[in-house]
C-alpha cells in the first residue's frame, strides 16, 4: 500500500514468504548446477536511533556484490558504489557510526537511478545466475527505492536466502546473523562489518558450506598451515618427509619461522575428509607438527574438472586444472601471493621449476606496468639495462643476491624466494 506521504510501503514478512525456496541440500545442490554464476549482493541503507527515517522512507547507500563461478565458487569480480540519498540526504550520526560512510562520501556521490542503472549493466548478460543476500531485505530494500524514483520492479528470475541456507546446511535450530554464522564456521570476518562489499565478500566464504553436498565425492582444495618446532630439521628435510608421504603433488611453504602450509588439491568424499587426510599424513611423518589453521579455497564435483579463477584482483587467469596442484602451480603463481605471514613457496629439487623471471612476470609485472611504470623505469629500478631487462624476462639472466635484493625493494617478496627459485631452477635444468 501507499501512505499519505506517497512512498511505497512493502509487507516484508509477506514478501521474504513468497521468495523462499526449498533449502534442503538436494535442492540446494540441484540449484547451483543449473546455473553458471552466483551473484551475492549486500546493501546498506539510511537508519536512525530515534526512529525519524520510518522504514519506507529509507534509501540504498552503498551496494556491494561479488560474482563467483558456481563450478569452484571463487570470486571472478566485484560491484562497490556509494549512493547519494536524496529523502534524508543527511546521514544520522547513528548510520555513520554503524556503516563507517561519511556525510562527505555520500555528497558527491551519483542518486540511486544511475547507480543501480550501472549495477545492472554489471550483472551477467545471460541472466544465468542466481541472486543471494543474506537475508530477505537487501531485496526488499532495492524495491523500496525503485519504487521511490518511479523505476520498474528489479525482480531477478532466481533469489536465494543464504541466511535460511545455512540454517538448514548446519542442521541449526534458528537462523543467525552473518558474523554469528562465521564464528560457527570456524572462518574469521575480513574487513569492516557493515560495509556492502565486505559483507558481501565474507558471506560468500560461506557458499561451499552450503552447497557442498557432505556425502558427494569430488576434488577438494584446501590450505592447511602447521607448526613444526623441530630444530634438528632443514626446510630441505621437512619437504622430503612430506614427500615421501605422499605430497609430491602439492604445494609447500615455508614461513622461515617453523611454519609450514600444503596446499594441494585431492579427491575426498568431502572437505573435512581431506583434511583430517592431510593431518594424519603429516603427523605420522613429522609427529612435532602441529596444526595451526585449514582453510578452503575451492569445490568441484567429481562429474566435471573446473577452472579455478584466482582470487586475487587485478591478475589474468588463463584457466587451471584443479585436479593436480602440482600442474597448477604452473599457472596458478599467484598463489604465492596468497599465502600470508610471508611464507615462501618450495618446490622441490626433482620436479621441474619456473625460473623467477616467470613469477615475477605473473605476479607483478602486470601491476607494475598499471602503476605507469615502463620497461625503461623498472630496469633502472632493479639496475639492469634496457636490454638485461629484456634478458631477464625471457630467462637469459640469473638472478644474483644483488638483483634478488633490487627485486625485493620492487615487489615486497623477500630476496630469499628469489635466490631460492633461481638455484631450484639451475637444479632442474641439470
Amino acid at each position: 500500500m501507499v501512505d499519505g506521504v506517497g512512498y511505497l510501503i512493502i509487507d516484508t514478512t509477506e514478501l521474504r514468504t513468497l521468495m523462499e525456496p526449498e533449502y534442503n541440500s538436494g535442492n540446494l545442490n540441484s540449484l547451483i548446477n543449473d546455473y553458471r554464476h552466483i551473484v551475492v549482493v549486500d546493501i546498506e541503507h539510511t537508519c536512525a536511533m530515534d526512529g525519524s527515517i520510518p522504514p519506507e522512507e529509507r534509501e540504498t547507500i552503498e551496494i556491494g556484490a561479488v560474482l563467483l563461478d558456481t563450478c569452484s565458487l571463487q570470486i571472478i569480480d566485484e560491484f562497490s558504489c556509494l549512493i547519494r540519498p536524496v529523502i534524508h540526504p543527511k546521514l544520522s550520526k547513528f548510520c555513520t557510526e554503524l556503516t563507517g560512510i561519511t556525510q562527505s562520501e555520500l555528497d558527491v556521490a551519483e542518486p540511486f537511478p544511475k547507480l543501480f542503472a550501472n549495477f545492472i549493466d554489471w550483472l551477467p548478460s545471460d541472466a544465468e545466475y542466481i541472486f543471494a543476500t543474506w537475508g530477505a531485505y537487501d531485496l526488499v530494500q532495492l524495491n523500496i527505492d525503485c519504487a521511490s524514483h518511479g523505476m520498474p520492479e528489479f525482480s531477478p528470475s532466481t533469489t536465494l536466502n543464504l541466511k535460511i541456507a545455512f540454517k538448514e546446511a548446519r542442521n541449526l535450530k534458528k537462523k543467525v546473523g552473518l558474523k554469528r554464522a562465521l564464528e560457527i564456521a570456524n572462518l574469521s570476518y575480513e574487513g569492516n562489518h557493515h560495509r556492502a562489499l565486505d559483507d558481501a565478500k565474507n558471506t560468500a566464504k560461506l557458499l561451499p558450506l552450503i552447497f557442498n553436498d557432505k556425502e558427494r565425492p569430488g576434488i577438494y582444495e584446501a590450505t592447511i598451515k602447521f607448526e613444526i618446532n623441530e630444530d634438528s630439521l632443514t626446510m630441505d628435510e621437512i619437504d622430503d618427509s612430506l614427500f615421501d608421504v605422499g605430497f609430491d603433488d602439492a604445494i609447500v611453504s615455508h614461513s622461515g619461522d617453523g611454519k609450514v602450509a600444503i596446499e594441494l588439491s585431492r579427491a575426498a568424499t568431502s572437505y573435512a575428509d581431506l583434511v583430517e587426510s592431510v593431518m594424519a599424513k603429516v603427523k605420522n611423518a613429522i609427529p612435532s607438527a602441529k596444526v595451526i589453521r585449514a582453510s578452503r579455497d575451492s569445490w568441484q564435483t567429481s562429474q566435471k574438472q573446473h577452472t579455478n579463477p584466482f582470487k586475487n584482483n587485478g591478475l589474468a587467469n588463463s584457466g587451471v586444472d584443479v585436479t593436480t596442484s602440482r600442474i597448477r602451480s604452473r599457472k596458478k603463481l599467484e598463489s604465492i601471493a596468497e599465502i600470508d605471514d610471508g611464507y615462501i613457496v618450495d618446490i622441490p629439487d626433482d620436479k621441474e621449476m619456473l625460473h623467477p623471471a616467470r613469477y615475477f612476470e605473473a605476479l607483478y609485472l602486470q601491476k607494475l606496468r598499471a602503476q605507469g611504470l615502463s620497461n625503461n623505469d623498472l630496469s633502472k629500478m632493479l639496475g639492469l639495462s634496457v636490454e638485461q631487462f629484456d634478458d631477464f624476462l625471457i630467462e637469459k639472466i640469473s638472478v644474483t643476491l644483488t638483483l634478488a635484493k633490487r627485486l625485493e625493494a620492487v615487489t615486497g617478496m623477500p630476496s630469499e624466494f628469489w635466490l631460492r627459485t633461481q638455484t631450484k631452477f639451475d637444479k632442474s635444468r641439470k
